[in-house]
This record gives C-alpha cells, structure tokens and sequence, in this order.
C-alpha cells in the first residue's frame, strides 16, 4: 500500500508512545488551527497486517454498487428487519431522486449503521475514536499471521479539503445518529469513498481517493504489532474494562468475555 505510511511497534510502550504523539499533535494542530479544518484521528484495529481496510460490501461483493442502488437494497431488505426488530427506521426517498454528489451522510445513514453492526454488508468503513477499542479489534482472536495491524486515519489536516470533480473521495460521517447501542460502546464513526461513474456516484474503495491527493488531507497510517505481544495487549485492555461484552453488549459477547478471564488469562 505506497499510499500507507507503515510503522512498526514493538510492544505495548511503544504503541502508547505512538498514541501519545498522535493525540498530542492533533491536540496542537487543533489549537492554532479552526477546528473545522482539524479531524480528530480515528483507529481501525485488523487482525492481520496484509489486510488493507476493506468495507464488508467490498469483501462480500465484487459488483460496483451506486448509492442508488444500495438505497434500493435497504428498501428491500427493511420490512424484513422491521418485522423481526419491532423497530422502525426512515429509509429516505425514492432512490432516484437520492443526490449522490453532496458530500453528506447517504441516505438511511441510521439503518446502514444497525445493519452494519449485525455484519449486513455495508459500503460503511467503521473506525473507533479509542485506539484502545482498535487494538482490542486487531487481537479480538487469536492471528494466523505474523503482525496485526492498527490503521490510523485524520481526514482534515488543518487545510481546506479538496474534492475532484471526477476522482474518488473520502467522506466523514457523523457520529451523533439514533442507531445501535455498539455503536457508542465502541465511540463508531463511519467513512465512505465515493466517485462518479457515468451519471451516477458509487462507492469504491478508501485507497483510491489516497492516490488522487493533491493538498495535505486523508492522512492513514498503518502500525504493525507483532502477535508476540498479544498477550500483553491483551492484559492492558482488560484492565480498561475493554472487552468483549464491554463492546458487543449480549449473551454471545458475554461468553466471549467469561471465557477469557477464566480460561484463557491463565494460559497467558
């Protein structure tokens, strides 16, 4: 990935170090900066460090899908959810008359973002605003690989963001939406890359839009983790009550959570 700025960090110290400079220079860009034109970095923990940062709908899909018709696709499967849930979402307007090009939250945001967090295939790229949530992602299970990874996104480096009329952009979606409870035990926030293609806009992948950079914006960055250090990882995120039930919040999770306190741990 030329696009991916790879760093390697040797254990925990190091990557709290890392954090600390991340969080520090946002926190002084910001201050003599307006911070409309600051984003706040967001993490995105893989468990392995091969994987470039996919959504699900381009790992379950290999069609291109328009905003339209992924509009259409939540209309269809809708009554289905609202049947099974009891819960009702607004799916928007006729996708026809959906504007594609306006750089805003697609419509049924809301539901997108239930959906996703059931593994409904989903053109949302979800990142934490915790690097801790995203470490705890990177070592969720245990890696077939040698390194996982901890990808670090800012969209907004201080600079006004240049859109191209024709290339693939990265859009930041808010985080404040009536949607699942995960959503804010594990502090979400969603991307999607979008560019037009004849009369439409679809939506493509992230490393796209990071070739077509002109002005300092979309920075990512990759840290690379050895699985040697799961098991000190794991131990610091247990003692911030990040866990599985923590982030899932149901019976499976909960299992999940048990089960490494009372079996696992020991092993470590």
């Amino acid at each position: 990935m030329p696009c991916v700025k790879e760093v390697l960090v040797e254990d925990w110290a190091s990557y709290q170090d890392e954090v600390d400079q991340i969080l520090e220079n946002f926190e002084a860009r910001r201050s003599t900066t307006s911070k409309g034109l600051v984003s706040a970095p967001l993490f995105r923990g893989q468990s392995n460090q091969s994987w470039p940062p996919l959504t699900t709908l381009e790992r379950f899909s290999a069609k291109s899908w328009s905003i339209k018709r992924y509009h259409r696709l939540l209309q269809s499967v809708g009554p289905a959810v609202f049947s099974l849930t009891s819960k009702a979402w607004n799916l928007g307007e006729d996708p026809d008359n959906v504007d594609q090009s306006r750089h805003i939250p697609p419509p049924a945001y809301e539901f997108m973002i239930y959906l996703r967090h059931y593994g409904f295939p989903s053109p949302l790229l979800d990142w934490s605003r915790s690097p801790y949530v995203a470490a705890f992602f990177a070592f969720e299970h245990q890696p077939d690989c040698e390194a996982v990874a901890v990808y670090v996104f800012q969209e907004y480096l201080g600079y006004p963001k240049l859109f191209s009329g024709d290339g693939a952009s990265i859009i930041g979606l808010g985080s404040y939406v009536i949607t699942h409870e995960r959503h804010y035990a594990q502090l979400c926030e969603y991307t999607i890359c979008k560019k037009p293609v004849d009369k439409d806009y679809v939506y493509c992948n992230h490393e796209e839009a990071l070739r077509d950079r002109v002005v300092p914006q979309d920075s990512l960055r990759q840290y690379i983790i050895p699985v040697t250090e799961r098991q000190s990882f794991l131990r610091k995120r247990e003692s911030m009550n990040i866990h599985a039930y923590s982030l899932f919040r149901d019976e499976t999770s909960l299992m999940q959570t048990l089960a490494y306190r009372e079996i696992e741990q020991d092993d470590l």
